[in-house]
């Protein structure tokens, strides 16, 4: 007696759900990228920074703005975290969005940050996705790529942790 099944089918079904997962799984998110390069100006001393040259450190790249209050609260917090940390192979880098050198220079003044806070553009903000909203934060890997995207403002004990577990 002969049964019929419906084998053939079903595991082209199963087969065809896992290649979609698999296909969604590796475009979403940031996880596997490298982090795109910029040259951007400081306002603290005029020098041009660029993510490159800090390759082989651990990159926490914050963008904010000026009128954003959320990120006036964890500025402090990493600042402290570049101080405690900096010679552990890690760097903090601020990246003003829709601010003026000069809103900028007296946010840094307030706030006592010693990291460099760079005049971003738009450039640079299309090429981490379009930051539209901030605070918005990039943990960058000793490799360059970035392993983690924030969106709002942490405390400093959450972002500590995302960071130690890289160094």
């Amino acid at each position: 007696m002969k049964t019929k099944t419906t084998v053939g089918p079903a595991r082209s079904l199963l087969v065809l759900m896992a290649v979609l997962f698999l296909l969604t799984a590796a475009t979403s998110g940031w996880a596997a990228g490298a982090a795109p390069d910029f040259s951007l100006k400081s306002v603290q001393d005029g020098k041009t920074y660029s993510l490159s040259q800090f390759k082989g450190k651990v990159v926490l790249l914050n963008f904010f703005t000026f009128f954003c209050g959320p990120c006036r609260q964890e500025m402090p917090h990493l600042n402290q975290m570049n101080q405690e940390l900096q010679g552990k192979g890690f760097q903090t880098l601020g990246i003003a969005l829709s601010s003026t050198p000069e809103q900028l220079k007296q946010l840094v003044s307030q706030l006592g940050l010693a990291y460099p806070v760079l005049e971003g553009n738009d450039a640079v903000s299309k090429a981490y996705g379009g930051v539209e909203l901030v605070p918005m934060t990039f943990i960058i890997d000793k490799q360059g790529n970035i392993v983690q995207k924030i969106l709002g403002a942490r405390s400093k004990e959450e972002f500590e942790k995302m960071v130690k577990a890289l160094l």
